[in-house]
């Protein structure tokens, strides 16, 4: 009964041990069977092998269980065993590729670490999207087909098209489409070297707008990857360099410009120096004929004979200016005598001579020596040629003379004394290669004329006693004419202060009695008109008694006295300030300040200065008036200086001529005498006056005695 009870319970074990064993192995199957369809579901797996390596392990697993519960039933020696070994292999494996899945799974984030990274993600994005959007240029995304997937506004700005209407195209949408298939290729070759750099280096790039409006712009292309590996986009920036292009197109016109400037100026340059060289060596040849004429001017100086002074004219020009120098008096029956006749070279001085003797009046070309006299001008044969040569020869003895002298450039001058012809100075070259030309001619011509004025005085000298008579005779009658003119002056100042301020006088008067009386019968234009004509009258007036002044000043004798001017200026200053109490003026004025003049002369000028200081500073609030002195050089120099209105110094010349105004009459009053006055009670002191000034900064006025 023991043994049956026995045999009882090791049954019920089995069966329990059938049972776990199936209940186990099936569960193995199922989680099989869901790791196989996760592992299916999920393509891009990371590590998909541990899952395949645990879904074996788990199904050698269940096929172990399922052995196991087997046995039990039908015991089959061996084969446990088999499964067991093949379940251990798997589970080895299992583990060596879990060991080195640790680290992998180490790493791997948890659902709220993915949360945040996606949080992260968005807050990245944004902040791209919303650089994209801030940039300044329009910004287009493509993807590795060249389509768009992304712009910023600016893209919508500049070129006319709307999101909507451009994401998902190709951007050939934005390019004119002539360019198309060549950008295709571009874009194809690009993608295979996807690196950051410029678009198109040295091409002209376009971009076109939604209305068809070709525009230049720059390009630069950035790759950038996304999460995936593989997937490549790229950004383009494009910059509409249209104003830039009208810059470089300005500015190449510029170079142009400059480049034609510079040419221009060059060729200036190259003129300017070739004219400075010919300046140079005119300087040089004027410096000498300086020279020349200053030791002529002494040679001729040094007699009183007419014909030393002749021969001694000849010795200066041969050889520095003529290689022949030949002079002939001109006689009232209208020959010629030879006065003189020298030469550089002593054997053709021979020929001269010969020449002289044969041929008189003229050794070299005679029709020339007749065409002066008649013309009264001189005669200048740059270049002599044979042909001129043959004209001129009388017959072939004169011919052969005059090839033997080998005439290359000739002068012939009339030489006058007080208009009258004196006689002729021929000037030739012979041995030089130099020519003459309008200078030389023009520098001859003075040489005569001082040779001329030489024996002028000569003769003048000779006739000194007869001429003393008639001198005083001259005197006499130029003391005379000049008594009748002042006297016609005086007349005339008399008529003018007199007769022609009377009129003046009447006008003004009539005008203002129109005025007062008839004021009822005139509108406002009639009132208008009277009194421009009152003021005309009395502006004519002022300008009467200056021009009166002016001329008086001329013919005023001068008595020159010791003079304070400082007293003369204070005074002047206090009878401004009394006339006019309400300018506030301040006056600075140095003490002592004496000179030798003539005080009643003296005394207008200054008040002429002062109140041409008072009247343009009637602007300022506080005007300064100084009246100084300085020692400049030895000299005494007087100015006096004001804050007022100033003036250009650009007008500078104007200032002291007659009637000359730098200011309006409607702004400052005045008949621009005033100035003109001082300047010739400066000059009549034999002195000097000038001024500097600035707008709207004042004036200073220079004067010395």
């Amino acid at each position: 009964m023991l043994k049956e009870i026995s045999m009882r319970q090791i049954s019920n074990s089995n069966e329990a041990y059938i049972v776990s064993d199936l209940l186990i192995s099936a569960s193995y199957f199922v989680i099989c069977i869901f790791i196989i369809r996760f592992v299916r579901k999920k393509p891009n797996l990371p590590v998909r092998r541990i899952f395949w390596l645990l879904a074996i392990l788990i199904l050698a697993g269940g096929i172990t269980y399922l052995w196991e519960a087997f046995l039990f039933l039908r015991p089959i020696g061996g084969y446990g065993a088999i499964f067991r070994m093949i379940n251990a292999l798997i589970a080895m494996i299992t583990v060596v590729a879990v060991y080195k899945f640790f680290p992998i799974a180490m790493a791997m984030r948890t659902p709220s670490e993915f949360e945040k990274e996606i949080e992260e993600r968005k807050k990245s994005e944004m902040k791209f999207m919303g650089l994209l959007e801030s940039a300044p240029d329009p910004m287009v995304i493509t993807d590795s087909m060249g389509k768009i997937i992304m712009v910023n506004a600016q893209t919508e700005n500049i070129f006319g098209f709307s999101r909507n209407e451009i994401i998902g195209r190709e951007v050939e949408v934005l390019i004119p489409k002539k360019f198309h298939h060549k950008h295709k290729n571009d874009r194809a070759g690009y993608m295979k070297d996807p690196v950051t750099r410029p678009m198109g280096v040295g091409l002209e790039l376009y971009g076109v707008k939604k209305d068809g409006t070709e525009f230049p712009v720059e390009i630069s292309l950035s790759p950038l990857k996304t999460n995936r590996e593989k997937d490549l986009v790229v950004m383009a920036a494009i910059r509409d360099i249209t104003r830039q292009k009208k810059a470089e197109a300005e500015i190449t016109q510029l170079n142009d410009n400059l480049e034609q400037l510079i040419v221009a100026r060059t060729a200036e340059l190259v003129q300017a120096l070739e004219s400075e060289k010919k300046a140079r060596k005119e300087i040089s040849r004027n410096q000498m004929r300086l020279e020349f004429l200053k030791d002529i001017s002494e040679v001729l100086s040094s007699s009183l004979n007419y014909c030393e002074i002749l021969i001694s004219l000849a010795k200066t020009v041969v050889p520095k200016i003529a290689d022949w120098c030949t002079v002939y008096e001109y006689r009232e029956d209208g020959s010629l005598n030879l006065l003189v006749s020298m030469h550089v070279d002593p054997v053709k001085k021979k020929f001269a001579n010969e020449l002289a003797e044969k041929f008189s009046p003229s050794p070299a070309l005679s029709g020339d020596v007749d065409q002066a006299i008649a013309s009264r001008e001189p005669v200048l044969y740059h270049e002599i040629t044979d042909d001129i040569i043959k004209s001129r020869a009388k017959d072939h003895e004169h011919l052969r003379l005059l090839r033997e002298m080998e005439v290359k450039s000739v002068m012939v001058i009339p030489m006058f004394i007080r208009e009258k012809l004196f006689g002729i100075l021929i000037l030739i070259i012979t041995e030089s290669e130099n020519r003459y030309d309008q200078k030389d001619l023009d520098f001859s011509k003075e040489i005569s004329r001082r040779s001329m004025l030489a024996i002028e005085n000569a003769q003048l000298y000779e006739e000194s006693q007869k001429a003393n008579l008639l001198l005083e005779e001259r005197v006499a009658r130029r003391t005379h004419e000049l008594e009748t003119i002042n006297k016609e002056l005086e007349a005339f100042s008399y008529s003018v202060s007199h007769d022609l301020r009377a009129p003046l006088r009447s006008i003004d008067g009539f005008s203002n009695k129109i005025l007062k009386d008839y004021s009822a019968l005139l509108d406002e234009q009639g009132k208008d008109y009277f009194m421009r004509v009152m003021k005309a009258s009395q502006q004519m007036g002022r300008l009467i008694d200056d021009l009166l002044k002016l001329s008086r000043l001329s013919r005023a004798e001068l008595h020159p006295e010791r003079t304070d001017i400082s007293a003369l200026i204070t005074s002047i200053a206090g009878e401004q300030k009394m006339m006019h109490p309400e300018r506030n003026v301040e006056f600075v004025i140095q003490n002592h300040m004496v000179a030798k003049v003539d005080r009643s002369l003296m005394q207008i000028a200054l008040q002429n200065l002062i109140e041409n200081a008072w009247k343009y500073t009637k602007k300022q609030p506080l005007a300064h008036i100084e009246f100084s002195s300085f020692d400049k050089d030895g000299q005494t120099v007087y100015f006096i200086k004001d804050n007022g209105v100033g003036f250009d110094m650009k007008y500078v010349d104007k200032l002291f001529q007659s009637f000359q105004r730098l200011h309006g009459n409607s702004e400052f009053e005045g008949s621009g005498i005033g100035l003109a006055i001082v300047l010739r009670i400066i000059h009549r002191h034999h002195g000097t006056i000038w001024a500097e000034g600035e707008v709207n900064k004042g004036a200073t006025f220079y004067f010395t005695l």
